[in-house]
């Protein structure tokens, strides 16, 4: 009997532990960390960013660049890139546990990686490449100094972008799922809860606009600034207004789970445990988008969009719908925890009442001569002098769009401005907008582009595009106010160091933006490198490309529009 009852207590902890685990996450081994100073961490997995979820760790490097860098473990170099933008220069690791890991916005690599890269870039006479090593060309040991960090790419600082992903899917997953060394024993700041109408008829607290209510503290158990029940009429769902912050650390991170429940029932979870980069523009979607961009709030919906097809939700009973069906008080609880197991929660009450408003103004934002889009059909809008093509699945629900000329900008343009729908509604794919071009003779319409405007930092974004028939066609993917620009000025090239030992320039456009460079010394293609936020292009002397007996160079930019400009020098 004693061996029976010590067999079922082994059980009962057994079992115990293995709840926890699950409740919290299991802790894995088996990786060092890439750096060897403390990991201090300025962007987390899952974090809202523009039009997708982080899917790494930035990690910083004390402020400044040229820190080593470390495999995390054993494998074999399986990808280099080399970008002026996005991740800028960046390496993957291929490992032999089935797991990738990738190290970006670096500023050098090690003697063998740069080896390889260079006789590519250079039988490919392209800076920008992106290279696939065979299994084995280039091995990597365990802790082996692979590359030195840097700020490359659009990189906002120095600091290390960090990821592991599955190799076979290429599923970015959570780092800290493994044990490396981040402190954090701060709970995720609840800062509020939004309750959004879901229906033309739905209401919350009498209007059929979404209310966003404080909460009294943020983090452990916080409560809502307004007390007593919320009164709704018809179907709402909530939205959790919620961020983590790690020790000693002020910047902002993104939580790993959260919770809903209804009357002590699970109606909705998500866990940001894995990403996958085919659905991952879906969290416009999951996100409140236009509170973020206007107001930089991070709001996680707890409903699911009609067009959401995000991996991350673990359970969505009635896709996250409250439908009261009485007016009892019906208990919500809220629960938000992160990686490491802190928790914050709140609960609140919920009432139907009897009747609507029936003064409420409408929620929804329907200027003149909008139209409703259903988010499942293919939808045109025709005006004279700007049309709109949305496909199927660009919208994440139905929603009213329109185009109106409206005042434009400082630029001398050849066509009205149009404002086309609202900006703050989020696109998931390209539409093809049309803009009919004032007269423009045939040697110059190659010159013309669609130009994105913002009226608030009266700045224009080159959105591309090709002249057919008077009409300027581009893909966009995002509402605002467009209009037809032209480009006919080549970029400017300013020489900062022009000698054998160091060759240096600044190279800008006014509008279309550099497209590409070619530099060549006597006819040979030299290796030219490119820093986009400094507008730097140069070369390294250690390429040996340019000796005692070169005599001449020539470097030629282009812009998107393909002006071109080009100096000479002589040696």
């Amino acid at each position: 009997m004693l061996q029976c009852r010590a067999f079922l207590s082994v059980i009962f902890c057994v079992l115990f532990f293995a709840l926890t685990a699950e409740a919290q996450h299991s802790t894995r081994s088996g990786f060092r960390s890439p750096l060897d100073i403390p990991l201090n961490l300025s962007g987390n997995f899952g974090e809202f960013r523009s039009n997708h979820f982080h899917t790494g760790l930035d990690i910083k490097t004390q402020g400044r660049t040229g820190l080593p860098i470390y495999a995390i473990a054993e494998g074999h170099i399986s990808r280099i890139k080399i970008s002026s933008y996005g991740y800028g220069t960046v390496i993957y690791v291929d490992h032999p546990n089935g797991y990738t890991s990738v190290y970006a916005h670096l500023s050098k690599l090690n003697d063998k990686i740069e080896n390889f890269l260079r006789d590519a870039q250079y039988e490919l006479e392209s800076w920008e490449v992106d290279l696939y090593p065979g299994v084995g060309l280039i091995p990597i040991d365990s802790s082996e100094v692979i590359a030195w960090s840097g700020n490359s790419g659009s990189s906002g600082g120095p600091h290390l972008h960090f990821e592991i992903r599955e190799t076979d899917s290429e599923f970015p997953v959570n780092p800290l799922l493994w044990d490396f060394p981040v402190a954090d024993s701060r709970a995720p700041a609840l800062r509020g809860i939004q309750v959004v109408p879901l229906e033309d008829s739905s209401q919350v607290m009498g209007t059929h606009r979404s209310q966003l209510i404080a909460t009294n503290g943020t983090s452990g158990k916080v409560s809502l600034t307004r007390k007593g029940p919320i009164p709704v009429y018809g179907p709402v769902g909530v939205g959790v207004h919620t961020i983590d912050q790690l020790d000693n650390n002020s910047n902002i991170c993104g939580i790993f789970r959260l919770e809903v429940f209804l009357d002590d029932e699970l109606l909705f979870e998500e866990k940001l445990e894995q990403l996958d980069f085919a659905t991952n523009r879906f969290m416009n979607a999951h996100m409140d988008f236009a509170t973020m961009k206007q107001e930089k709030k991070s709001i996680h919906r707890t409903f699911r969009l009609p067009y959401n097809r995000l991996p991350i939700y673990r359970t969505v009973k009635n896709n996250g719908r409250i439908e009261l069906p009485d007016n009892q008080i019906h208990s919500v609880l809220v629960k938000v925890y992160d990686v490491h197991g802190n928790t914050s929660e709140v609960s609140f009450d919920l009432q139907q009442v009897d009747e609507p408003n029936a003064s409420a103004e409408s929620g929804s934002l329907k200027p003149s001569g909008a139209r409703r889009c259903a988010f499942d059909k293919v939808n045109t809008i025709r005006t004279e002098g700007c049309n709109l093509f949305i496909p199927e699945g660009r919208l994440y629900d139905d929603a009213y769009v329109w185009i109106n000329e409206v005042r434009g900008g400082p630029l001398s343009v050849k066509s009205p401005y149009f404002e086309v729908g609202n900006r703050f509604e989020p696109v998931h794919e390209e539409m093809i907008l049309k803009i009919d071009a004032e007269d423009v003779p045939d040697s110059l319409v190659d010159k013309l582009m669609i130009l994105q405007y913002n009226p608030g930092k009266k700045r224009y974004y080159n959105r591309g595009g090709s002249y057919k028939l008077g009409w300027v066609n581009a893909r966009v993917k995002a509402f605002g106010t467009y209009v037809v620009g032209m480009d006919t000025v080549p970029p400017v090239i300013k020489t900062r160091k022009a000698t054998r030992k160091e060759l240096s320039f600044t190279i800008t456009d006014d509008l279309s933006g550099i497209d590409h460079w070619e530099a060549r010394v006597d006819g040979k293609w030299i290796r030219m490198h490119f820093d986009h936020k400094k507008a730097r292009l140069w070369y390294k002397a250690e390429d040996g490309m340019i000796d005692e007996e070169s005599k001449y160079l020539l470097l030629r930019v282009w812009d998107e529009r393909g002006n071109v400009a080009e100096i000479g020098i002589s040696f």
